[in-house]
């Protein structure tokens, strides 16, 4: 109730045209004169909430507000094109988003194609079906993002395609889309004249995420008759038959599981005429590189279509894209290897290992918000740890790493999806490009092991548009380390102690030591006291048995 209608009940007269200017303060209506002034052009923020600057006006803006020529060389990311090459910059506003954050968006190459707005521009462009747009509709597609504006129309131009994308910004659709385009139709439909065997094949580095894109894909390819397969033992076995293999439209696997199969000879990949390398700054490094180079040699097609998609991208790894890609085009979202600024991370100091479970127990106490995804640098610390916040009655907390079965992957992955846990503990690569809906928190339990790997792990917070949380702890043997990831924070606009930021810049050598120091196989070191005792306890009984059992034998032998 207003403060003058108080006043008036007593028998008081209030003169509200006298004080006009006092009855503003208690009332709710915006008065003409202030609401006119705040009035700014249609998509220009107002300085006061304009954190990001360099996501306000691109680099000819930063410029015109008066920053000197050190400042500007710092913020500069790409590097000159020559002289036979196109750069295209510019920023990419979706005004339906829930966040209206801008994308600095830069695309390099020959003859880059123009960006499409909407995906109704697509439909007019490229002659692509209303099936598949009506499919995007379905599912909640209304408008793309930065990489699905830039990086579809350059697969529809059958260009080659090198994307640097922030995690959550939907590269998935962004060569999922073009490929289904492209096909045109289904093998098995006869209208289709690519010829006999697999069209297309999409390479991930973890089942679960080859499942996760072959959902996707379905998704779009409601309405016709695709034959899209998941790789693996069982479909593998399918394609033996070269009747069934001549029907296959694409193939959604793991290197591994490929490689087997095209070494046994039951799959023939001469008529792939596009193939996607997603997170290729995994796929590209010592563990699958030589496997990716076994199914880029299967596939022989002239007219190959090649892609590489990622988050991060390390120098060494592009340059080996770029060797492997034809006349590519190559598009960054945002800066090189940051997240986007819709994650608020923070750094939290523990002293040594074992006080990172009672500094996680006491945050786990406090309110926090569902579901939680906590990150460990091992398989047998993934366990240790999830056994130990059941033990403190932590409620819903589950594992999920690649020491687990199958059977116990997917459901750890179900269980998450249906919202039935709320702590999920799990390590780097498992987790590596899933998507998880509505993770909120982001805990890195053991410090990462590089820039990339640490974008890669809170990037499962802050997805399509929404707000996100990161703590990562530290202890002082992560400290020399330590300046590495507050750049990272201070590039996406998170704020940095300054003790850390004048903290000394770690050499080569160190870096590549970075999130390698030597950790306990369990997070608790007093489980080990008893366990100890009860393992050494079960040993001296196992050897007490087999004494007896000797001195028995050679009793019964004597007395013979």
């Amino acid at each position: 109730m207003e403060a003058f209608q108080l006043l008036s009940r007593g028998g008081v007269k209030f003169d509200k045209k006298r004080f006009q200017k006092d009855v503003q303060l208690f009332s709710k209506e915006i008065p003409k004169s202030v609401a006119t002034t705040s009035q700014l052009p249609d998509g220009e923020l107002p300085k006061e909430l304009d954190y990001f600057k360099y996501a306000a006006g691109g680099s000819a803006k930063r410029k015109a507000n008066g920053g000197d020529g050190k400042a500007a060389k710092k913020r500069k990311v790409e590097e000159e094109p020559d002289e036979d090459e196109d750069e295209e910059e510019h920023e990419d506003v979706d005004e339906d988003a829930p966040p209206t954050i801008r994308q600095r968006v830069v695309a390099k190459g020959s003859n880059v194609p123009p960006h499409a707005e909407t995906f109704e521009a697509l439909v007019e462009r490229y002659q692509m079906s209303s099936l598949l747009l009506s499919n995007l509709t379905a599912n909640g597609y209304k408008h793309p993002t930065g990489i699905q504006s830039h990086g579809i129309p350059i697969l529809l131009e059958s260009r080659d395609l090198a994307a640097i994308s922030p995690t959550g910004t939907g590269k998935t659709l962004s060569y999922l889309l073009p490929l289904l385009c492209s096909l045109g139709a289904p093998s098995a439909s006869g209208k289709s004249e690519a010829g006999a065997g697999v069209r297309a094949v999409i390479v991930a580095p973890t089942r679960e995420l080859a499942h996760q894109i072959n959902n996707e894909c379905m998704k779009l390819a409601q309405g016709r008759k695709w034959r899209i397969i998941l790789f693996s033992k069982a479909t593998a076995n399918t394609m033996t038959d070269k009747a069934a293999r001549d029907k296959v439209d694409i193939i959604i696997s793991t290197p591994l599981r490929l490689v087997a199969s095209l070494k046994s000879g039951s799959l023939e990949l001469d008529n792939v005429r596009h193939l996607i390398l997603d997170e290729a700054d995994r796929m590209l490094d010592a563990e699958f590189f030589p496997q990716v180079e076994e199914i880029l040699a299967a596939c022989t097609h002239p007219k190959i279509q090649k892609a590489v998609f990622s988050a991060t991208l390390p120098a060494n790894a592009e340059k080996m894209a770029m060797q492997m890609l034809k006349d590519p085009i190559r598009v960054v979202i945002g800066l090189k290897d940051t997240p986007l600024p819709l994650i608020a991370q923070s750094l939290t100091y523990v002293a040594d290992d074992p006080s990172k479970l009672p500094s996680l127990l006491a945050y786990l106490a406090k309110p926090y918000d569902p579901p939680v995804l906590i990150f460990t640098s091992s398989q047998p610390r993934a366990t240790s740890l999830a056994q130990e916040l059941v033990l403190n009655g932590i409620p819903n907390v589950d594992c999920l790493h690649a020491g687990m079965t199958k059977k116990e992957r997917e459901d750890a992955v179900s269980r998450m999806r249906r919202g039935e846990s709320w702590v999920m503990i799990s390590t780097e690569v498992m987790a590596r490009g899933m998507d998880f809906k509505g993770i909120r928190e982001v805990i890195n339990y053991d410090f990462p092991t590089s820039v990339q790997s640490y974008v890669h792990r809170i990037g499962r917070t802050g997805r399509a548009g929404r707000e996100g949380k990161a703590v990562t702890y530290f202890t002082d043997q992560d400290a020399p380390y330590l300046k590495t990831i507050a750049n990272v924070l201070l590039q996406s606009g998170s704020t940095v102690p300054e003790w850390i930021l004048k903290l000394p810049k770690p050499s080569k050598l160190k870096r590549r030591q970075m999130g390698k120091v030597k950790r306990e196989e369990t997070v608790n070191p007093a489980r080990k006291i008893g366990r100890r005792d009860a393992i050494k306890k079960r040993r001296d009984m196992v050897a007490g048995s087999k004494r007896r059992t000797e001195k028995e034998g050679k009793v019964e032998g004597e007395q013979d």
